[in-house]
């Protein structure tokens, strides 16, 4: 699972990942299709001064070109359309766009875990072939339908980072100043991915859900950073060899993380 591999390779790429707001909210209708809510937002006083941006780049909105969002749409599957998109402003300097996508077969669907800023392929912070996507199958039966939803379960140590770092390589957790510097880097950084049946959930095995919403990711950043004891502890048991099943049982009580998987059912009317 790519959030938890972003665990064992943690800041391998931390100059854009840490600027980074990012939301993503499947909605299902009981015939297969539905749409997907993308929110991204970006600090972008922060990233302005980790990539240098120019006079050019400072007066361009975070991903607000049309041509990137219709290449997320053809990466997130067959039939995926861009229906919409504006331009938002978040708390604390994060600024970024809520684009919609619509699809008819959710068969056809996957959703990255990458929290990348574009579909661009061409520019500084395009993203690179997905890995690991959520994917999805859905099947009818007379009054209700069930959906299996699957992340593919790889090593830890299979990451592989887009920067200086090596694969497996975690900074030192037990150095305060660089723990200073990490929580700096990271706050407001957030990932989260839900999936809302458009009806009610007659059954499912998921473990964060709220009415019609389960919780697939999420990870907040100052959270997670927060109790220090906890993640230098789990530092300590993540080796380069662990799956997303080794690792999972290890982030129950860990606060700014929820994992669910690898395989989620999902039984809706």
């Amino acid at each position: 699972m790519r959030l938890i591999r972003l665990l064992g390779v943690l800041f391998a790429a931390f100059s854009v990942t840490a600027c980074l707001n990012s939301t993503t909210l499947v909605k299902l209708k009981p015939d297969g299709s539905g749409t997907v809510e993308q929110t991204t937002l970006v600090n972008v006083a922060a990233l302005k001064g980790v990539m240098g941006a120019g006079p050019a780049q400072a007066n361009q909105g975070p991903m607000m070109n049309k041509a990137d969002l219709e290449r997320t749409a053809q990466r997130m599957g067959k039939g995926v359309r861009l229906v919409s998109a504006e331009p938002i402003k978040g708390a604390n300097g994060f600024e970024g766009t809520k684009a919609i996508f619509s699809f008819d077969d959710i068969n056809q669907v996957q959703i990255s875990q990458d929290p990348n800023l574009s579909g661009s392929t061409d520019n500084m912070m395009a993203a690179g072939k997905t890995e690991d996507p959520v994917k999805f199958k859905l099947t009818r039966g007379g009054t209700t339908s069930t959906l299996t939803i699957e992340f593919a379960d790889r090593p830890v140590g299979d990451a592989k980072p887009s920067s200086g770092a090596a694969a497996g390589e975690m900074p030192d957790l037990t150095n305060p100043m660089i723990m200073s510097m990490i929580k700096t880097m990271f706050n407001g950084f957030k990932v989260n991915i839900d999936l809302e049946v458009v009806g009610s959930i007659v059954k499912t095995n998921a473990e964060y859900v709220s009415g019609p919403r389960i919780t697939l990711l999420e990870m907040d950043m100052a959270a997670l950073l927060a109790d220090e004891a906890k993640l230098k502890a789990l530092q300590s048991k993540i080796g380069p060899g662990a799956s997303f099943s080794d690792v999972k049982p290890l982030l129950k009580d860990v606060k700014g993380i929820k994992i669910d998987g690898p395989s989620i059912s999902v039984e809706f009317r």
